[in-house]
């Protein structure tokens, strides 16, 4: 690992500077008994293999030796020129580091004069010598550190230059003394430019953190102009003091970008996928095919489970729009003080729990794709305002700002409600109603097309059998009329749940009326004065029921999963229906 050879010019000087101040020759060899270094007669013949058995000696113990009679002393014995030896004196010290012998210092004298001088001081000499093979054995471990760190160095560049990130290293002058190839991109610096952090950005919030030692993220803006980035700081400090930051820079264009590869991968939805045969299912997946190819705002009506984000997904595929984003958002699923912030975004210190930085809202990111706002009756009105006026005006306005951000957005918008019926009684604002309902669409219940029953039973059960890895034909002649008597209130997702109920508990090839869930063979027929179903009456029987059977697995919320809706639809049929609520959560 180490060796003198590697600091030889080093060494060579050592062994001057000690020839120099004794006056007497001096010889280093490493610990293969190669001369390093020299001086005088020994200068000319280094990299030469020596005989050295008092050097053998040395490197073989780790101890000085003083030899006052070379020639003659013992450990010069196997040597050729026992007895006639030219040398009168010689000290030899080891060059030590680790425990480990790495070469020797040789003293020699080759007169009286020198003999005496290096006699009547061998303490001293060997206290010298030991202190300079300290410092050369201090010098090949820094040669070593230096190098250990030169090869991290190299490796920690090479892996910043793998990132996707910008990466600055400031100083406590806000110089940039360090950065990878990216973070030069992003702030247009050249090799050896000596570049301060504000002539690239406008800084005033990031360092006003960084000098109170905290961490900064947030969306910073370029000094040229248009460019942002997002950005991540982290201080520096030294005991108490901050000696700069280190600067992530995230190109927020990029960031969109990322979230629009994210997204579009999600999106394989075909019409091919919306399974039916019967007449309003043909009409529907034509008109949306006729359509997608357009701009134009589309209104989804249909139940809660009938699968209208997958319609609109399917539209989305099927239009130019599809290689970019597709983010829907379920409106009666976010808290109403969170939905504002999710679909428009904010500014930094907008609002008491903020995050620094602020937030891309669900339009900027979806620029150029679609948004999809499934539950759209459940908007609160003040945000139904704001939402006309990005329809209208193309431009999105994050909370707490006072800029517009342009956007260009296709928006399809679904309700299971009826829209018309809340703007007359002012629970939905008109204006907003017309903009959405440019192109209606609706999704028919499955209990008004019971004849694609048996085709969505036989996809879900080749989908689920997959899934569960069991082989599973069919149902049998009882388990089907079951199924095509059953009004489904849940629709087509509560078949799906159904099917995935009846294949995960089958043990035989084909599922029989036993395996099915006891809630759709013991529904009830109710006939109101007319002769004809009520489907408020209905849902609420099926809601109920689905609570007494959850309860009774003793799992409450498995009711919006037996009936296929979500769980914030639930409690909003329960609410609606007044459902007696402390019968099943006491």
């Amino acid at each position: 690992m180490y060796s003198l050879r590697e600091i030889q010019e080093t060494v060579q000087q050592t062994a001057e500077a000690i020839a120099e101040a004794l006056q007497i020759e001096v010889e280093i060899a490493d610990e293969n008994l190669v001369r390093v270094a020299g001086t005088g007669r020994y200068k000319e013949g280094c990299s030469q293999k020596l005989e050295g058995f008092v050097y053998s000696h040395v490197v073989k113990t780790g101890q000085s030796v003083v030899i006052d009679q070379p020639g003659c002393h013992q450990l010069c014995r196997p040597c050729s020129l026992w007895g006639m030896c030219s040398e009168t004196a010689e000290v030899v010290v080891p060059i030590r580091l680790e425990d480990k012998t790495l070469g020797v210092i040789g003293l020699i004298g080759f007169d009286v004069a020198q003999a005496r001088r290096v006699l009547e001081r061998k303490d001293s000499l060997l206290r010298f010598l030991e202190k300079m093979a300290d410092l050369i054995s201090g010098k090949i471990d820094q040669h070593w550190q230096d190098k250990k760190r030169e090869a991290l160095s190299r490796k920690l560049v090479t892996v910043l230059n793998l990132l996707h990130d910008g990466i600055l290293v400031v100083n406590e002058h806000k110089l940039i003394i360090h950065h990878n190839q990216i973070g030069a991109q992003l702030a247009d610096i050249t090799a050896g430019q000596q570049v301060e952090l504000p002539q690239i950005m406008d800084d005033k919030k990031l360092w006003k953190a960084i000098e109170k030692g905290e961490v900064f993220s947030g969306q910073v803006r370029s000094r040229r102009g248009a460019v942002q980035w997002y950005c991540d700081a982290l201080p520096i400090i030294t005991g108490q003091v901050v000696e700069g930051a280190v600067i992530v820079l995230k190109d927020v264009h990029q960031i969109k970008r990322l979230v629009q590869d994210t997204t579009v991968s999600d999106i394989a939805t075909e019409f091919s996928q919306l399974i039916g045969n019967c007449g309003r299912i043909r009409e529907l997946k034509e008109l949306a095919s006729r359509v997608a190819a357009s701009s134009s705002t589309l209104l989804i009506q249909g139940e809660s489970g009938t699968g209208k984000e997958l319609l609109a997904r399917a539209i989305h595929q099927s239009s130019k729009r599809k290689n970019n984003a597709f983010i829907a958002i379920n409106c009666g699923a976010i808290p109403e003080s969170l939905l504002e912030s999710e679909l428009f975004g904010y500014e930094e210190g907008s609002f008491t729990g903020a995050r620094r930085g602020g937030k891309l809202g669900k339009f900027e990111l979806a620029h150029n794709g679609t948004v999809f706002l499934d539950e759209i009756g459940d908007m609160p009105l003040h945000l139904q305002v704001k939402l006309l006026r990005v329809l209208q005006e193309k431009r999105v306005e994050k909370i707490g700002s006072a800029r517009s951000t342009p956007i260009d957005v296709r928006v399809i918008t679904a309700t299971h409600r009826d829209l018309e019926k809340m703007v007359a009684s002012g629970e939905f604002r008109e204006d907003l109603y017309y903009r959405l309902n440019v192109i209606p669409l609706s999704i028919p219940p499955l209990r008004e097309r019971k004849e694609d029953i048996p085709l969505l039973t036989q996809h879900y059960l080749d989908y689920y059998s997959g899934v569960l890895g069991k082989h599973v034909a069919g149902m049998t002649p009882d388990a089907a009329a079951i199924l095509s008597r059953y009004s489904w209130p849940g629709n087509v997702r509560e078949l799906a749940n159904v099917i995935e109920y009846a294949v995960t508990m089958t043990t035989g090839e084909y599922i029989s009326s036993e395996v099915l869930p006891k809630r759709i063979k013991t529904e009830q027929k109710i006939e109101v004065a007319s002769g004809s179903l009520n489907l408020k009456v209905l849902e609420r029987e099926a809601i109920t029921k689905a609570l007494e059977e959850a309860v009774a697995q003793g799992n409450k919320d498995n009711a919006a999963k037996i009936l296929g809706i979500s769980r914030a639809t639930l409690y909003r049929k329960i609410k609606e229906y007044r459902i007696a609520e402390r019968k099943f959560f006491s």
